[in-house]
């Protein structure tokens, strides 16, 4: 049978076989022969040396032991033990199998074309991580690139700031000069604190509180843009520290769709053996907090310059119109100065025309200085006085009349003359006052012009830019 000849092949003789009967029948005349002639040990050993061969064949037809099957016993000249060699194996099965699965080997053993595939791996393996390493270096350049962007804004806000403040400073100056400029009116009166002096007082502190911020606001522009440059340096290094090993890269196109695609190494967790390190994380998280805060101080100090050039254009505009209402002002008391000046003019020519009259109304009422120079009709003792003068009852009115005339005349000539003497002072007070009051005017005048041609065009240039 089947069986009977698989034994035979594997030189095996099984006691119930009909080959053992029928050598039994043929034997039976012969003397009786035990069954086993050689020792039982002997047989022993011998059946477990096939039945281990057996088992060895039987793996290594499964595929058990693969690539550690040339391993399946130490050298005869070695010290090792049955034991020994076994946990040989499993070690070296387990890493062969381990490395070899990695580059596509799936037999007993190792493909003759391994040295081939184990470079396509070590090739594979290094574009992928050089790919990534490019990505992790284009971002770092890119956000490079935001920080310096960023750094231009900031420095163009800061150049307007310095504008502004140049121009605060001018108008503090103007403010000093305007302020030193309204000392030189005449006289004290005119020199008295006013409203305008209140006003360049108020624009002088609001100028003042004013230019402290936006040097404040300039410490911190400074500060921000050394950030920047350092965040953009730190940048830069490490993307030049990452494209160290991106040289053999083509600079354009893409991987080949064969190629398989890794997830994102910015997408995963930073490892200091990967692409994406965490320096790289650390400098890309410090850049975007630069990023941040530097916005943030562009849109406050865009602010602040809209609210600075409001208020000083208010202060500018506030102390123009306090001059210009002191200027009106004093405009108009020149004017009632001058109509009062006129009027005081023509009463002190009325008067002394009416002292002309009162002159010569004296003069003529005292007569001739020499009495030989009188008329007959002039004189007291006329023939008509005379035989009037007979009788002594009464006297006539004429030389009390002349007495009376001659006093009123007098008292009236000098006090004309003392009124007159009081108009001519009160003209030359009003004169004076006139002149003093143009004066001031023409100071206050000279300084809104100086503040204007100062002031105002330093306002529009900044509100341009």
């Amino acid at each position: 049978t089947a069986e009977e000849r698989a034994d035979m092949q594997d030189g095996v003789i099984s006691p119930a076989s009909p080959v053992v009967e029928v050598m039994k029948s043929a034997v039976q005349s012969a003397p009786a022969v035990p069954l086993t002639v050689g020792p039982q040990k002997w047989r022993d050993e011998s059946l477990r040396s096939i039945q281990r061969a057996q088992h060895l064949v039987l793996q290594s037809h499964m595929g058990a032991l693969r690539s550690a099957a040339r391993y399946r016993r130490a050298p005869l000249s070695s010290g090792f033990t049955d034991s020994d060699a076994e946990t040989l194996v499993k070690v070296r099965s387990k890493s062969t199998e381990t490395t070899l699965h990695s580059v596509g080997m799936n037999g007993p053993f190792p493909p003759p074309a391994l040295r081939d595939q184990s470079a396509e791996a070590s090739v594979g393996m290094a574009s992928e991580y050089m790919r990534s390493v490019r990505e992790v270096e284009g971002r770092l350049r890119r956000e490079a690139g935001k920080v310096t962007q960023e750094a231009t804004k900031l420095e163009h806000q800061r150049e307007r700031l310095e504008k502004l403040l140049r121009s605060f400073r001018r108008a503090l100056l103007v403010n000093q000069q305007s302020t030193d400029g309204r000392t030189f009116r005449p006289t004290v009166k005119e020199t008295e604190k006013d409203g305008a002096d209140f006003l360049l007082g108020h624009e002088k502190k609001g100028l003042n509180d004013l230019k402290q911020k936006l040097e404040t606001m300039l410490r911190d522009t400074l500060i921000q843009q050394q950030a920047l440059a350092l965040s953009s340096r730190q940048l830069l290094n490490c993307a030049f520290e990452r494209s160290r090993v991106i040289d053999l890269l083509p600079q354009h196109g893409s991987p080949s769709a064969t190629v398989h695609r890794s997830p994102s190494p910015l997408s995963v967790k930073p490892d200091p053996s990967g692409p994406y390190t965490p320096e790289c994380d650390e400098v890309l998280k410090a850049s975007a907090a630069a990023l941040h805060k530097s916005r943030e101080l562009r849109d406050h100090m865009k602010q602040l310059i809209h609210d600075a050039i409001t208020k000083q254009t208010h202060l500018h505009h506030s102390v123009n119109e306090g001059l210009q209402k002191k200027i009106a002002e004093t405009a108009h008391l020149q004017h009632h100065l001058s109509l009062s000046s006129a009027a005081t003019r023509q009463a002190i020519s009325r008067k002394q025309r009416q002292m002309q009259c009162a002159s010569y109304s004296y003069g003529r009422v005292l007569g001739p200085v020499s009495s030989v120079d009188l008329f007959c009709r002039e004189r007291l003792d006329r023939p008509v006085v005379q035989v009037y003068e007979r009788h002594q009852s009464s006297c006539l009115p004429e030389p009390r009349l002349l007495t009376q005339g001659t006093t009123m005349l007098k008292q009236h000539l000098d006090s004309a003359e003392k009124t007159v003497e009081d108009l001519q002072v009160a003209r030359l007070q009003l004169v004076d006052d006139t002149c003093l009051k143009q004066a001031a005017a023409g100071v206050d005048s000279a300084i809104v012009r100086l503040r204007r041609r100062l002031v105002l065009p330093t306002f529009v240039q900044v509100a341009n830019a």
